[in-house]
């Protein structure tokens, strides 16, 4: 990396666009054993992929300082597996897989990792893992090392085979979280499903907004089945969803009881908008919110619900829940997330809509992931 990339680089402060992580890429802050596809570099995200090197796990386990993640292996290594080939991976295991990217980042540059939002809808929970770190999806400024995912299929068997993406890296320097003021220049962020602008709940004061179940449409879920059928990730649009989940109806009532352990796919009442100088994580499971784990994929690039010129009255969030504890009633308009707005070092060259692919850029209604027909 030369001193001049590395003075542009340190000169940004918030969180990288596509075209600063591509600055990264050329400089030699990420390396990839193998050429990086098109589209892999997301609005503001970058998509990592699978090797072939694998290893199944007795369970979850993290680095201490003084350790390598190759330490860990060597200390609780089950088996090995070659994901040259599909490979299946049972339901209930715990694997680590080592990734193509490997990062040599700057001083003050660092990242986190969300699951993409076509994993969290198959309920296959993944976290990066990084050497001498004891935390899992939080790459410290200026980390030089391999990168693993934690993979744990929980409801479905899978099959993986390397160069497949089930995570994504975020970049930053000086991560910018936004509150109420920095917004307001930008609203509204929320809409109805009818196109009517709404406003943040005054009653609300921490940091983002908040969003709602929606139990008041034809269909408002799916809840995964017991199969012994493998969501097969080699084939996008080919899986049966009916093999896999059961839909969920509008209830009679306007609530839901939720058993403790299964896993249901939701979404938002309100329609969220990210302008292009912005992307947005969903916080993790917050118990003020209920009992219950709100999602797996967390992040949203710039332009969802935004479209390319501004023209998009936002797009509905798909939420991944599960019961943490008990069985559970959830009611429609029950708060359920809340998401935060992060501000970009610059306006980024391409944004989150359909034109470029974007899978889920006109969901409506809770959409079941890329791997299923629709």
């Amino acid at each position: 990396m030369s001193p001049h990339d590395l003075s542009a680089i340190a000169e940004l402060n918030g969180t990288f666009p596509c075209q600063a992580i591509e600055r990264l890429v050329q400089a030699g802050a990420i390396v990839s054993e193998v050429p990086l596809k098109d589209g892999q570099v997301q609005p503001a995200s970058l998509d990592l992929t699978l090797s072939a090197e694998a290893w199944q796990v007795p369970g979850s386990i993290l680095p201490l300082r003084s350790e390598a993640v190759r330490d860990l292996i060597g200390q609780v290594g089950r088996r090995k597996l070659d994901l040259s080939e599909p490979t299946l991976l049972d339901r209930d295991k715990v694997y680590l897989i080592r990734l193509q990217q490997r990062l040599d980042l700057p001083k003050g540059v660092g990242a986190y990792t969300n699951s993409k939002s076509s994993i969290g809808r198959i309920d296959l929970a993944t976290r990066t893992l990084s050497d001498h770190n004891p935390r899992y999806d939080k790459l410290p400024t200026g980390y030089t090392g391999e990168l693993w995912v934690e993979v744990i299929p929980r409801s479905f068997d899978v099959i993986l085979q390397a160069g497949i993406a089930l995570n994504q890296a975020i970049f930053f320097s000086g991560r910018d979280l936004c509150d109420d003021r920095d917004l307001a220049p930008f609203a509204p962020l929320l809409y109805e499903r009818g196109g009517g602008p709404l406003v943040k709940d005054p009653s609300w004061q921490e940091p983002g907004v908040f969003l709602s179940l929606d139990l008041d449409q034809e269909r408002v879920g799916w809840v995964a089945k017991k199969t012994y059928e493998p969501v097969d990730l080699t084939r996008i649009g080919s899986l049966d969803p009916k093999e896999f989940f059961d839909p969920i109806e509008r209830p009679r009532k306007p609530m839901l009881w939720l058993e403790h352990g299964r896993f249901y796919i939701f979404s938002t009442w309100e329609f969220i908008r990210v302008p292009p100088w912005f992307a947005v994580e969903m916080l993790p499971y917050d118990t003020s919110m209920g009992e219950f784990r709100a999602h797996y994929a967390g992040f949203f690039d710039p332009g969802f619900g935004f479209g390319d010129a501004g023209d998009e009255q936002g797009t509905p969030a798909v939420l991944e829940v599960r019961g943490f504890e008990d069985d559970l009633i959830i009611r429609h308009r029950q708060p359920i997330c809340r998401m935060v707005y992060e501000r970009l070092a610059e306006r980024p060259e391409r944004l989150y809509h359909g034109g470029i692919g974007s899978h889920y850029a006109q969901q409506r209604g809770p959409a079941l992931s890329k791997y299923f027909a629709r």
